[in-house]
């Protein structure tokens, strides 16, 4: 069997995946990046799978190497350390201190939407600025280098612009000096920044980041919190725009983005995993050496878990996986809560009325990655 699939409908879980949840939860495919892999697809056996230490994280149509490099792709006592430490700066409290200034920046990028007047693409003229300013103001990125920094991040993901593969090494190499140049001028000028934080923190042992330690994670942070924020937005305020009868209130915005989460992404990357000894999933032997594949959409549409998938209902209890689970659960995944809540209020505040400016089936999507899908542009009209 060939994975990912293909034929797949936008915003809607592939109807392969409920098969295999009933007759083969565990079963052999073949990636479009080369690998035999094994695909599991239950709740259950996903979520156990990303806890489990027997296996260790595994890029799909990337060689299996040693840990070392970002903090997802990294593995074991190092990468439990890094996490210990940079949990000790990224703190909910530290996260909720934002909060007045990540709603001043939504509500001055959707004054500047909704000025130049309907139809406007929430991508583009919204989701993607207020990513990259959260992160400038997280980061504490002067405003002067802001420009070049969204170029390069841009440039290096090749995933709102089309550069060649020369072109994005340059990009990763010039944001790469750039964030070492920043660290460095943190050392000397502390700040109130994210940056600033890390290279603060200690554990409980009194054990610090090296300055290229802090660099690494500021690099991982930009990637994470940059494409995957403003798809999420986007596409869930496509979801609002495409269906006017789902709540609008800022009350009900907290659960329907967590149903939305689970429902849409979209911003779920599939997780690929290595056995590094024998062990089996869900009842199924897997040797040392394996790969292990676990869409985390599957996941979150297992019936057994959420009685009725695709069916939207903000009332059911939280428990999704589009953030991840177990040590490689997502750092940041308060801050992108923040992030979306306020974004979507921000703009349905000042346009309640939203609507697609262009019928469902005329939009683009692109695909990123093995599964991930985003919308090309998101248009809309108020």
């Amino acid at each position: 069997m060939d994975y990912p699939f293909t034929g797949i409908e936008p915003m809607r879980c592939p109807p392969e995946y409920a098969r295999l949840q009933d007759e083969e939860p565990v079963v052999r495919v073949h990636l479009a990046t080369g690998e035999d892999t094994w695909l599991i697809t239950r709740y259950d056996d996903i979520r156990a799978l990303l806890a489990d230490p027997r296996f260790r994280v595994w890029i799909p149509g990337t060689p299996v190497t040693s840990d070392g490099g970002l903090l997802f792709g990294m593995n074991g006592p190092a990468h439990a350390r890094l996490r210990r430490i940079a949990a000790k700066a990224l703190t909910p409290r530290r996260v909720e201190q934002l909060r007045p200034r990540v709603e001043a920046l939504a509500e001055e990028l959707v004054a500047k939407l909704i000025a130049q007047g309907p139809p406007a693409d929430v991508l583009d003229g919204y989701a993607i600025p207020f990513a990259l300013s959260v992160l400038n103001e997280l980061l504490g990125v002067p405003p002067s280098a802001r420009d070049d920094l969204r170029a390069w991040a841009d440039g290096m993901l090749a995933v709102f612009t089309a550069p060649s593969y020369e072109d994005m090494a340059d990009a990763a190499r010039n944001l790469g000096g750039y964030l070492a140049e920043l660290v460095e001028t943190k050392r000397h000028a502390p700040g109130e920044d994210l940056l600033t934080g890390l290279l603060q923190a200690r554990d409980e042992n009194g054990d610090a980041l090296s300055p290229e330690e802090v660099t690494q994670l500021a690099f991982a942070i930009l990637l994470g919190g940059y494409v995957p924020p403003a798809n999420a937005l986007a596409q869930i305020v496509l979801r609002l725009a495409a269906e006017p009868e789902l709540p609008r209130d800022p009350a009900s915005m907290p659960a329907l983005i967590e149903e939305l989460l689970r429902q849409d992404q979209g911003s779920a990357a599939d997780q690929g995993r290595v056995a590094i000894e024998d062990a089996d999933v869900g009842g199924v032997p897997i040797r040392a050496g394996e790969f292990v594949l676990a869409p985390l959409r599957a996941g979150n549409h297992d019936a057994r878990r959420f009685p009725e998938p695709a069916a939207v209902d903000p009332a059911r209890s939280q428990g999704h996986l589009t953030f991840g689970h177990g040590p490689h659960h997502c750092l940041g995944a308060a801050l992108a809560r923040l992030q979306l809540q306020t974004g979507v209020t921000a703009l349905l505040a000042a346009a309640p009325r939203l609507r697609l400016a262009v019928p469902f089936p005329e939009l683009v999507w692109r695909r990123m990655f093995l599964t991930l899908q985003g919308p090309v542009a998101v248009p809309i009209d108020w």
